[in-house]
């Protein structure tokens, strides 16, 4: 039973005038209609006279069904404003048609001011948390799934080359071995160059809930540890050959042209987009033509650091698995072709996931806010 009509039946005013205004029927008829009555409505239910609740029956009724029809509507909404309330504060038989209708259309504008927004400025926001549309779109539900598979891909990836680099090649080492020292080489690209390298690309959508402004910072960040790593892996490899006795000539394979190709994008990558999305000042109009090269070239170079890291782990297993050689398919040889196999899995997961639109993260309130103020601000 709605809430309004229950107030209006209970009430005493309203159910003492509404008896008055009973046409007069014979005490045989009003006997005969009650027995009907009883027999058809239970004893523990209140029988509800029905009211009119549309516009043009309210003006078009008598005054005092309107009266109390406006009376029920501020009573549910429990709005309408300081007008509307003094209004509803007359008595029922006082309120014009005019009254009421001012009533009615304020007790919606205060229904209207209630419900969530969930767009601002054209911008789609985000479901909550805890809504229907975040926990049941199945989009999210794949994402979700691929996405710890990414990582575990990842975390496997590196694990086996720990133990490629451990069991079958003697450990990892300083400069007076430069044999050991060139095995930190694959170890901190696999780390840095392709798992830190995929997540960083990953953090908008992986995170989807956070704040744009944290997301950024945390972008990065992980690019700037990626970065770091790769350093390091590029100066042990220069150093195992070039302290190696015999020197080993450098910058001569493809696997070295492609890897240093890849790191002189993902560097130039680094700096433009510092200066385009983290640096103050810079126009909203440059940001906007910034980021499709920015997000093709973050790919670009995420999928020829994949092709060289591959190239490079062929290049060791031929040249450091000879007894048993390589050709034989020795332990090393499959654990080498395993790990390959995981860097493509690993690649081509985080390229889809990045670039699939139904995974597109939406704007939150915090970030609409933040976009409104800098560009007030500029």
């Amino acid at each position: 039973m709605p809430f309004g009509e229950l107030l209006i039946n209970q009430c005493p005013r309203t159910r003492s005038h509404q008896a008055n205004h009973r046409p007069h029927q014979s005490p045989a008829t009003m006997s005969k209609d009650s027995d009907i009555e009883q027999a058809a409505v239970p004893a523990n239910e209140i029988k509800v006279e029905p009211v009119a609740a549309t516009p043009e029956e309210q003006l078009t009724s008598s005054g005092t069904t309107t009266a109390t029809t406006a009376t029920t509507v501020i009573s549910v909404t429990n709005g309408g404003g300081e007008k509307a309330a003094a209004v509803a504060e007359k008595p029922p038989q006082q309120m014009t048609a005019v009254e009421v209708a001012a009533v009615a259309a304020s007790a919606t504008v205060a229904a209207e001011q209630v419900r969530p927004a969930t767009t601002i400025g054209g911008i789609e926001l985000a479901a909550s948390k805890g809504g229907t549309k975040s926990n049941m779109d199945p989009a999210l539900i794949n994402f979700k799934v691929l996405y710890v598979l990414t990582q575990l891909c990842g975390l496997t990836m590196i694990v086996l080359v720990g133990t490629w680099i451990g069991q079958h090649f003697g450990g990892l080492g300083g400069s007076s071995n430069p044999k050991l020292e060139f095995n930190w080489h694959p170890l901190f690209m696999t780390i840095g160059f392709i798992y830190l390298y995929g997540n960083s690309i990953l953090v908008y959508r992986g995170f989807r809930t956070t704040r744009k402004k944290t997301l950024k910072l945390t972008h990065a960040g992980i690019h700037m540890a990626a970065f770091v790593l790769t350093v390091i892996a590029l100066k042990t490899v220069f150093d195992s050959h070039n302290l190696n006795s015999p020197p080993i000539p450098n910058l001569y394979s493809l696997h070295s042209w492609l890897g240093l190709s890849a790191v002189i994008i993902f560097s130039l990558q680094y700096v433009a987009g510092f200066v385009a999305f983290l640096a103050p000042g810079i126009r909203e109009n440059y940001k906007i033509a910034m980021m499709p090269l920015h997000i093709y070239f973050g790919l670009f170079g995420f999928v020829l650091a994949i092709a060289s890291a591959v190239m490079g782990l062929t290049e060791k297993a031929i040249f450091a698995i000879t007894s048993p050689p390589y050709s034989t398919l020795p332990p090393a040889g499959i654990l080498a072709n395993v790990i390959g196999v995981l860097y493509v899995v690993f690649g081509a997961l985080v390229v889809y996931l990045a670039t699939e639109p139904s995974y597109r993260r939406k704007p939150i309130p915090e970030d609409t806010a933040l976009l409104s103020s800098g560009s007030a601000n500029e």
